[in-house]
């Protein structure tokens, strides 16, 4: 799983990458992804977050209203219950692949870092997509 923090101009802050074993299906991997990212902004107590998912599947299940008692139900349960408990003026929404390089260059290199990493500089895997992103 990768994650990235940016300001509110664009600029990185922080990025974490943290995997897990077994591998799991993609969109449970999204929504642990959510889950992880929104403990994680939660206890520097962060406000005014917009979290950023490439899952329509998982958006559309953290807004939606129907109770699902399946694996991805339940983390994505567990999501809602710390967004709307942690989060005001903060958003959960979708976004093409190709807008999130960054956490996905960040999740790919995952596996052969430590449990969990956080970067207060920008990881090198990422830099060239940071670099683009700034022209």
């Amino acid at each position: 799983i990768g994650t990235c923090i940016w300001d509110d101009e664009g600029r990185f802050v922080l990025a974490k990458t943290e995997w897990f074993s077994p591998v799991v299906d993609i969109d449970i991997g999204e929504a642990m992804g959510l889950l992880l990212a929104l403990k994680w902004v939660q206890d520097p107590q962060l406000s005014n977050v917009d979290f950023e998912l490439d899952s329509k599947r998982v958006v559309d299940k953290l807004h939606g209203k129907k109770v699902d008692i399946s694996e991805l139900g339940d983390i994505v349960s567990n999501c809602k219950q710390i967004f709307n408990s942690y989060f005001t003026n903060s958003r959960v929404e979708f976004i093409k692949r190709q807008a999130n390089e960054a956490a996905h260059a960040l999740a790919n290199v995952a596996p052969s870092l430590p449990s969990f990493h956080i970067s207060i500089d920008i990881p090198a895997c990422i830099q060239n997509i940071i670099m683009n992103e700034m022209l």
